[in-house]
């Protein structure tokens, strides 16, 4: 492992996380690598930055906010992988309730030419033992 990859790709989620929980959906597009693979649990999954894109913005709808706990990194000189848990939570725009859910994330970084981490890979899912 690379501790100097670790810290790199840490500070790429952390960008991803600011970028989420301030609803910027340019700023969080520009984390992702071009070839983006996105499987969340709950719809099919959606592969490049268009599609992603239009995911991510009607998401947005809630004005969501996410909390993330790290349980696993490992890096490379060009791959990095995190593991955690995540907390999603915003209001409903039809009728101003509360929504949200907990799950778990790995996310796998790919440093590309220009040496800047850019998300490849994105998969949750949402098992019981989840404590966010």
């Amino acid at each position: 492992m690379n501790t100097n990859s670790i810290q790199e790709v840490r500070v790429a989620l952390e960008q991803w996380l600011n970028a989420f929980n301030n609803n910027d959906i340019e700023a969080l597009m520009s984390i992702y690598d071009s070839e983006i693979v996105y499987a969340n649990s709950a719809k099919p999954i959606e592969i490049g930055i268009p599609t992603v894109k239009e995911g991510f913005i009607n998401s947005f709808n809630i004005k969501p906010k996410v909390l993330f706990k790290e349980e696993q990194v490992i890096a490379t000189n060009e791959l990095g992988y995190i593991a955690g848990q995540f907390r999603v939570e915003g209001t409903n725009p039809e009728n101003g309730e509360s929504v949200g859910e907990s799950g778990r994330v790995v996310v796998i970084f790919r440093k590309n030419n220009a040496g800047e981490w850019k998300l490849i890979f994105d998969m949750d899912n949402r098992p019981p033992d989840v404590t966010l």
